[in-house]
Order: structure tokens, then C-alpha cells, then sequence
């Protein structure tokens, strides 16, 4: 183990990992997207249609870096805008075919860092750092 990584807490440590792991997702798009457009793409898969303010509200960013994100996501054809029925100022966002394969590759990466997790720290312990992420205690 990295010797930084010895006396770091909690949160710090949670958040290195997470960095690492997302920038080890997103390396394999050929486009390569970023770590917010990742977790754009991801949410949409969860939640099938947002508009920006949704998306915004989920990923914990400002409505400004989501549109840009959002904007760059449109121009490489993962996601697209659609009108909202009776409402003519906000469109929803929702994934273009590329937008679900990239989100595909993503799994099957994901999947196999996975594994290479529970390789290295055992499948039980995998099990237990899942369901204690799944509680709620924030």
C-alpha cells in the first residue's frame, strides 16, 4: 500500500479510491470521457430522463458545470435533449444508443475491477464494503 495512503482518514481515503476507480472506468471510452460525464451517463441509465436541474441536483454540481457537461455529452452524440410536454424552456436529457453502449463498456469494466478487488481482498470482504456503502449512514 502507497505510504500517503497510511495516515489518511476515512473520507480521504474513500475519495482516492474513488478517483482512481472512476479514472480506470472512463480510460477505456475511446472518446474519453470525463469523470463528470461518466457519472452523467450512469445516472441517466438509473433515471431514463432528467432535465439538467435534476441531474445537477444528483451529481452534486452546479447547474453551469452539468450544462457544460451535458453540452460536450450532446456534440459526441451520448446524450440527447427532448422537448418536455407542456413546458417549452426546459428539455430532458436522455441516452442516444452511444451513450448506452459507452455505459455497457463501462460495466464490463467495472464488473472486472471488481474482481480484481475481490481477487486481492476476498470475495467476503468485496460483500461487506458493498453492504456497508448501502447503509444509510450520512
Amino acid at each position: 500500500m502507497d505510504n500517503h495512503l497510511q495516515e489518511m482518514n476515512l473520507i480521504d481515503l474513500l475519495s482516492e479510491k474513488h478517483l482512481v476507480l472512476r479514472k480506470i472506468v472512463t480510460d477505456q471510452d475511446p472518446d474519453q470521457i470525463n469523470k463528470t460525464e461518466s457519472h452523467i451517463l450512469a445516472v441517466l441509465e438509473a433515471h431514463q430522463m432528467l432535465s439538467i436541474s435534476e441531474i445537477s441536483r444528483i451529481i452534486n454540481i452546479s447547474r453551469q458545470g452539468t450544462h457544460k457537461s451535458i453540452q460536450g455529452l450532446l456534440s459526441r452524440n451520448y446524450v440527447e435533449a427532448v422537448e418536455v410536454e407542456g413546458n417549452q424552456r426546459d428539455k430532458n436529457i436522455i441516452l442516444t444508443q452511444k451513450g448506452i453502449e459507452c455505459n455497457q463498456r463501462m460495466m464490463i469494466t467495472k464488473i472486472e475491477l471488481e474482481q480484481r478487488i475481490a481477487n486481492k481482498l476476498g470475495a467476503a470482504n468485496v460483500e461487506l464494503l458493498k453492504s456497508l456503502l448501502k447503509e444509510e449512514w450520512l
